[in-house]
């Protein structure tokens, strides 16, 4: 029976620690997920704050390493002096149970000589000699009771100045001893930091060389369409790359034919949304990495919600694509073309050739909805195009 106690107990310990790990994993799972639903500007918030957080820390562990080993030194030396006052204490509390024996012993005799001479007794040349001797006796024991008690003093005077020495000695290494934990506790929260930091790096990292895919796909897809001017777009990424100075990933930073947008304002492709990423160039701060976003990425504020044709016009596209997902294009007067990819749905009635209404349905997204605008082969920044209330 005590041996099953034993047992269940020690399952216990083992399922305390599984469930533990367990749920730390999960903790790191869901702040994985998190930042894999951020936008890309507070990611890279993320990992710039995470490398200063790694600097911080880097300068504390520095500073502790040079404290505990100047500590480490002394702790050796006061170690050895606390080895050696301890040994000393030891001796000087014998010395002083000794000596304490002794005043009881000399106390004893004192008492033993006043019980010799009795108050009432005869006057006599022995009684004399004796009182003589008993006075002599006394004399000698008073001062031998007074060099003990001296001795007692001092040695317990001694022995409460070295234990004064003792308590300060175990107070520095105390300090020393939570010096270095907390030394330790640093070196585990940097090496979390930086597991985190790798982690979010590459969320990142893959998060820039998809945006980059993605554009390449639906340029070609714009260029195919002749909805834009691939050789003109070229001849300006050739221009720019020649006086580029700024690290790129991937693929060469691609420029874009861009005008400035002067029509009338529309209504937007959703309903109820924010602005998760915007138009133009961007300087990515982590790897300082030159972009060009030719499109707009609006999150939906509610899941599944409706992807709205922003004007009258007619679908030139209409289907799935390696990278964006459901994607579609429509032709409007005045030279403007519509593009929305990313979607999870094309409504069932949206074929090419086919002709829509400004606000009919063109399909659904689950979150985030890319939408970008051209104008006679020129991108133009979608929000210029679109009404934000």
């Amino acid at each position: 029976m005590r041996f099953f106690c034993i047992f269940l107990l020690l399952l216990t310990f083992i399922n305390a620690d599984e469930i533990k790990e367990k749920s730390k994993n999960l903790k790191e799972n869901e702040r994985i997920a998190n930042q894999l639903n951020k936008k890309l500007e507070d990611l890279a918030k993320d990992i710039l704050s995470s490398e200063k957080n790694l600097a911080n820390l880097a300068t504390q562990i520095e500073k502790l390493n040079t404290e505990t080993s100047r500590l480490s030194q002394s702790a050796k030396v006061q170690n050895q002096e606390l080895a050696n006052l301890s040994s000393q204490n030891k001796n000087l509390l014998k010395n002083k149970n000794d000596i304490e024996s002794k005043l009881i012993n000399l106390i004893a005799k004192d008492f033993a000589y006043e019980l010799a001479l009795p108050s009432g007794y005869i006057e006599s040349e022995e009684s004399f000699i004796a009182f003589e001797v008993l006075n002599t006796l006394d004399a000698v024991l008073k001062e031998d009771f007074y060099k003990l008690s001296k001795d007692y003093e001092d040695i317990s005077k001694l022995i409460d100045d070295k234990q004064k020495q003792i308590n300060v000695i175990n107070n520095n290494l105390k300090e020393y001893n939570s010096q270095i934990a907390k030394l330790e506790e640093l070196k585990k929260k940097q090496v979390e930091e930086i597991n985190k930091q790798k982690t979010d790096r590459s969320i990142y990292t893959k998060k820039l060389s998809d945006l980059q895919k993605q554009q390449v796909e639906l340029r070609k897809t714009l260029a195919t369409l002749k909805i834009t001017d691939e050789n003109k777009e070229q001849q300006i990424n050739k221009n720019s790359s020649s006086n580029q100075r700024i690290r790129q990933l991937g693929s060469s930073y691609q420029g874009s034919l861009v005008k400035r947008y002067t029509g009338k304002k529309t209504i937007a492709p959703l309903d109820n949304f924010s602005v998760k990423q915007k138009f133009g160039n961007y300087i990515d701060p982590v790897y300082n990495i030159k972009l060009f976003n030719e499109n707009v990425v609006l999150r939906s504020k509610s899941s599944d919600a409706t992807v709205k044709s922003v004007l009258a016009g007619k679908v030139v596209f209409a289907k799935e694509t390696n990278l964006l997902q459901k994607v579609v294009i429509v032709e409007h007067s005045n030279g403007i073309h519509t593009i929305y990819a990313h979607l999870d749905k094309i409504a069932p009635t949206v074929k090419v050739g086919k002709n829509v209404k400004k606000s009919e349905v063109l399909g659904r997204v689950k979150n985030d909805l890319t939408f970008e605008v051209t104008q006679e082969k020129f991108h133009i920044n979608p929000l210029e195009l679109i009404s934000l209330n």
